[in-house]
């Protein structure tokens, strides 16, 4: 079954961006979206007129991608570890 998919506006840069989404992941690219104009805005008084948009937008996504190949390395780092662990437990167990 395809989850509900709702329309989302949202707005980066100062730009409308429509969107269909999933509905339980509306929120995320609310947020998303928040975090985005953030970082912009924080880039914008750092380097002002020195960076155009698209520079700092391609910023922003590539600290973002960045972010998202650390947690998922993160992620698969602590599912080895925590099954490294379940089998050593398994092993106690068994003996």
């Amino acid at each position: 079954m395809e989850a509900e998919k709702v329309k989302a506006n949202i707005k980066v840069n100062g730009e409308n961006i429509p969107l269909i989404v999933a509905k339980n992941d509306e929120p995320f690219f609310r947020e998303a979206a928040i975090k985005i104009n953030e970082k912009l805005a924080e880039l914008q008084n750092k380097y002002g007129a020195s960076a155009s948009s698209e520079v700092l937008i391609t910023t922003v996504a590539i600290e973002a991608m960045v972010d998202a190949l650390q947690a998922f390395d993160n992620y698969q780092r602590l599912q080895h570890e925590i099954s490294d662990r379940l089998q050593q437990i398994n092993g106690r167990l068994d003996s």
